[in-house]
């Protein structure tokens, strides 16, 4: 088990290991000492608040023009990332071109349009007044003869449906012009609306810091393997290229190996080492354990869970991608029974030793409790002074000791 250290390599001081050569066979005197269960694993500092700064999600091709060095600090609005914006440069001076295209459209429109109008007004009075005039000449031949009437009448009737005939055209020619207008605003809305977008897009292509903090490159899968970003790359879109650190709280992730979970536990104290400065020591405790198994970096042989240490200590010399080394501190019991796992044997009946009284050795089961992997603490079951056996005596015989 990587990284095990602790009180089993005391294990010679605290316990007497008899029988080699003796008709009896080896064997452990249990004496009461303090067990800890210690673990250390190498790990990398984190803040753990950041902002992450993302490529936009946008339909052109993205290629990274210009970007800020990593290590840079910046305040908010400062550059980071500018993408090249040729593309969407030409496609602003083409929405430009269809904005003036449909304004001019438009001005076109309206003008043949009041030209139309004022034709059909026009026409409109003209007819207007004949009708008026018709109506005098039908009421002054009341004393005309009937023939003289009745072309009154009939010039009247004709004068009312010129009139009336004007009129509804009229009308319904201002209602196609509103329509026929509204028809060419809605083109210089639309050329706007993609005018707007556009710029919106070119504007995008240049990523600024949301506040303040230090630049640290993400890595981005280029080329079928993760690496930091650089001037002529094209990430996906929606890819993290920058993180933007919160150093008011500074966490450690560590990869613990599946056979050694069992040994981690949420609130252990942990003791942070970085590697670049092996004087300086930090506390924490550990707030995560990850609940799924994943590969372990470059080893799929290896499964690993991911567990997160926060930092109890602010210090500036604590930099995000720092490697450290993390001893992470389990269960501490100061007067604990702990034996050897190989004085431990368990059945369907669950977990016994064997105890050495004189030439006797009889089966006694036992309570067990933590373990480091090398030592078990037995709960109940034992006392002080008791002689185990590290092997099962049906399996033993004084041939073996030879």
């Amino acid at each position: 088990m990587s990284g095990r250290a602790g009180w089993a390599l005391l294990l010679p001081l605290c316990l007497l290991l008899t029988g080699c050569g003796s008709e009896q066979p080896p064997s452990v005197v249990v004496t009461p000492d303090r067990f800890e269960i210690r673990l250390t694993e190498a790990g990398t500092i984190q803040a753990v608040n950041s902002t992450t700064i993302s490529t936009p999600r946008l339909r052109n091709q993205l290629q990274v023009q210009t970007l800020i060095p990593e290590g840079s600090s910046v305040e908010k609005g400062d550059t980071l990332v500018i993408f090249d914006r040729t593309e969407l440069q030409k496609e602003i001076d083409d929405r430009l071109n269809e904005l003036d295209i449909a304004q001019a459209s438009y001005n076109k429109v309206e003008a043949r349009l009041k030209a139309e109008l004022r034709n059909m007004q026009s026409s409109l009075v003209a007819d207007s007044t004949s009708w008026l005039l018709s109506k005098l000449r039908q009421e002054r031949t009341v004393y005309e003869s009937e023939m003289v009437r009745q072309e009154a009448d009939l010039q009247f009737s004709q004068a009312t449906l010129s009139y009336e005939k004007s009129r509804s055209n009229y009308i319904a020619q201002v209602g196609i012009n509103a329509e026929e207008l509204k028809e060419a605003d809605l083109k210089i809305q639309t050329a706007r609306d993609n005018l707007r977008k556009a710029r919106k897009e070119y504007d995008d292509l240049v990523l600024t810091a949301p506040g303040p903090g230090m630049v640290v490159y993400l890595p981005v899968w280029l080329g079928g393997e993760p690496r930091k970003i650089k001037v002529g790359d094209q990430p996906w879109r929606g890819a993290g290229l920058i993180e933007l650190p919160d150093f008011s709280s500074m966490r450690v992730t560590l990869q613990i190996n599946e056979v050694d979970l069992n040994l981690v536990s949420l609130d252990d104290s942990v003791s942070v080492v970085l590697d670049a400065w092996p004087d300086r020591h930090f506390s924490g405790r550990i707030t995560e354990v990850g609940v799924l198994a994943r590969e372990k970096d470059g080893d799929s042989n290896t499964k690993v869970f991911d567990v997160t240490a926060v930092l109890d200590q602010r210090d500036p010399i604590l930099k995000p991608g720092m490697n450290a080394q993390t001893t992470i501190f389990g269960t501490r019991i100061d007067e604990a029974l702990a034996v050897p796992v190989e004085a431990l044997f368990r059945d369907e009946q669950g977990w016994h030793v064997f105890r050495i009284a004189g030439k006797s050795i009889e089966s006694v089961p036992v309570e067990v409790g933590p373990t480091d992997g090398d030592r078990m603490v037995v709960l109940s079951g034992l006392d002080a002074g008791d002689r185990l056996s590290l092997v099962d005596p049906a399996n033993w015989s004084s041939e073996d000791a030879q």
